[in-house]
């Protein structure tokens, strides 16, 4: 085990021409963010930071200058200073991009005294040792802990949206807890004693009257209480009702292809994300670059018709999409064939169905690495 310092974060020149850089840190341990600080510095301020955490692999430490989200105005990337496992001593890591330039002061030591532990355990354990009260009335704590649990030692059984048509905000948490369970341990606490979590950039808060509802569509606690604050987080007009059926089950749960890209950079914390739609043509192109992200250790998420996953080749396929689910793996194509896996519905499905079937029920992707 390792532990890193990040003493201060020095600013020589700021990357906007006048007045202060807006600026935030981003620090990553082993691919999971830690932290996500910001604070205004100008020409020659110093930033205390006097921060610790152990690692094991590398930490990454990115800082961004923001500009407030206006559309044609996304962050400036400053730069990335990787911290890998070793006994360094003192030393200062540069972010120069965008002719801004900034040192990051640090040093790295070994905890060979730390005995190995289960840092997602930890975490657990830490959620309930804390004195905080709970802001959902019919949550639980002991409940929410045992779920959590469940959900983190099998995802791929605990993960379910059940009776809701909330499959894309579902996609996301289990890609969250399959891949950064201690996060996924972060989030549900933030938002279980505070009512809020915050994704990459921004503040995501259930309301009051989703707090004061009791859970809903059949789905369990630890589920509920995320997917739904994440599904009603993006609702304009709809609120979540977690009695509601037939229509207005399917309003309050319609997912988009851009709400989908935001999670997986917000929530997910995926740096490149992409948008492939295929109403009309690209769908083997599209599954063979969710296949490349998966394989090289990124995400997919396949915007489909249902249908797809009946085993009935014969029905007819109306052109719009019903579903969402998460891409796994193990694309083959043979003799105008096709077949994949996907997770959806509490479970991991084999899709074998002809291209002409799959082209028909698929309706694009959305990718992030």
């Amino acid at each position: 085990m390792k532990q890193v310092t990040l003493e201060r974060l020095h600013c020589t020149t700021t990357e906007d021409w006048t007045g202060a850089d807006s600026c935030r840190l981003e620090i990553f341990a082993d691919g999971e963010l830690e932290h996500a600080f910001r604070a205004e510095l100008d020409d020659g301020m110093i930033w205390p930071l006097n921060t610790s955490l152990l690692f094991e692999r590398e930490v990454t430490v990115r800082l961004y200058d923001e500009d407030g989200g206006l559309p044609g105005d996304d962050d400036d990337a400053l730069g990335i200073v990787s911290i890998p496992a070793a006994d360094t001593g003192p030393m200062v890591g540069a972010f120069t991009q965008d002719d801004a330039a900034y040192e990051l002061s640090y040093h790295v030591v070994d905890r060979a005294d730390l005995a190995a532990f289960d840092r997602v355990e930890l975490e657990l354990q830490a959620f309930e040792a804390s004195p905080a009260p709970g802001v959902w009335p019919n949550i639980a704590k002991a409940d929410l802990v045992a779920d959590m649990r469940a959900t983190i030692a099998d995802p791929v059984r605990q993960v379910d949206q059940v009776n809701s048509q909330f499959c894309g905000p579902t996609s996301i948490v289990f890609e969250l807890v399959r891949r950064m369970p201690r996060r996924y341990v972060r989030l549900c606490r933030a938002l279980f004693e505070t009512g809020t979590f915050h994704s990459r950039t921004h503040a995501v808060t259930a309301s009051a009257d989703l707090r004061a509802a009791s859970t809903g569509q059949g789905m369990s606690v630890a589920d509920w209480m995320l997917v739904a604050t994440m599904r009603e987080s993006e609702n304009a007009v709809f609120g979540v009702d977690p009695n509601a059926s037939g229509p207005l089950a399917g309003m309050q749960g319609m997912t988009t292809h851009w709400e989908m890209e935001g999670w997986t950079s917000e929530v997910l914390l995926k740096q490149h994300t992409a948008i492939s739609t295929t109403f009309l043509w690209g769908e083997m192109d599209a599954i063979r670059y969710a296949e490349q992200v998966f394989a090289a250790g990124g995400v997919a998420f396949v915007m489909v018709h249902a249908d797809l996953l009946s085993g009935d080749e014969s029905s007819f396929v109306p052109p719009w999409p019903t579903h969402w689910v998460v891409y796994d793996g193990g694309l083959a194509e043979w003799d105008g064939r096709i077949a994949f896996n996907v997770y959806t519905w509490g479970s991991k499905r084999a899709v074998s169905v002809s291209a002409e079937r799959f082209e028909a029920c698929m309706f694009g992707i959305v990718t992030g690495f």
